[in-house]
């Protein structure tokens, strides 16, 4: 891939058109990912931490309690952390009457790009955060011995730079569902090549009774695209 192209970055605000934005990006780093650049770094199925070398460069998912997102982001910044944390609009019955308000799709989570060494001088004893921003773990891999705990969550490079893409789109249909809710079209894996949401892989299926493209973020979340019309879909063999 031209050099230039991977270089290039998404701004480090919130993202909008017209102010009119459901699902839009908010980063905090000082170099933000390149959203162009989908280029397989690991299995789809994510990298565990326990397998990769401390000092590799990773997608970590961190989970700020107490209603601390906004504080764990200052922090994290001011450490030069590269984050990510997807917003949308939302509309609240309040007293009778509809308001709109502008929040994070997944409330506490923050991703956050860093080392696990990094890390740690967020997530553990002595350092000031540790008792409220703890890793998000990976439940599908073993405990480490270390720890006594499953290991961190982790979201491949690509994988992630897709989840960005989607979540930054403008549009007022990009849902989050649990896996009840989504009935994948025998786990077809396309890419979408027209429309706004172009450049988005993921797997094809069916929500609110609609054709839709899913990214799957496993053990996290699934989130689905607005409506997508079969043209406007090529089918791939892998990520």
């Amino acid at each position: 891939m031209n050099s230039k192209k991977e270089k290039s970055a998404l701004p480090n605000v919130d993202t909008r058109r017209g102010g009119e934005t459901t699902s839009s990006a908010r980063f905090t780093s000082g170099t933000s990912p390149e959203v162009q650049c989908l280029k397989a770094e690991n299995s789809h199925t994510g990298a565990s931490s326990d397998c990769v070398p401390n000092e590799k460069v990773q997608w970590f998912v961190l989970r700020a309690t107490y209603g601390r997102t906004q504080k764990a982001l200052d922090i994290l910044k001011k450490a030069n952390v590269e984050t990510y944390l997807p917003m949308h609009y939302v509309v609240k019955e309040i007293d009778g009457k509809r308001k709109r308000f502008y929040e994070p799709l997944l409330p506490n989570i923050i991703f956050a790009r860093m080392t696990r060494l990094k890390s740690h001088e967020f997530v553990k004893e002595p350092a000031p955060t540790a008792s409220w921003l703890k890793y998000f773990t990976d439940k599908t891999k073993p405990i480490e011995e270390s720890t006594g705990l499953n290991p961190p969550a982790t979201i491949p490079h690509n994988e992630m730079l897709n989840f960005i893409k989607l979540t930054s789109v403008n549009s007022d249909h990009i849902m989050i569902l649990p896996p009840e809710r989504c009935h994948f079209k025998s786990g077809e894996l396309v890419r979408v090549v027209n429309g706004a949401f172009t450049g988005i892989v993921g797997r094809i299926g069916r929500a609110a009774g609609q054709q839709r493209v899913f990214v799957i973020l496993e053990g996290i979340c699934n989130v689905a695209t607005a409506y997508i019309p079969s043209d406007f879909l090529q089918h791939i063999e892998s990520f």
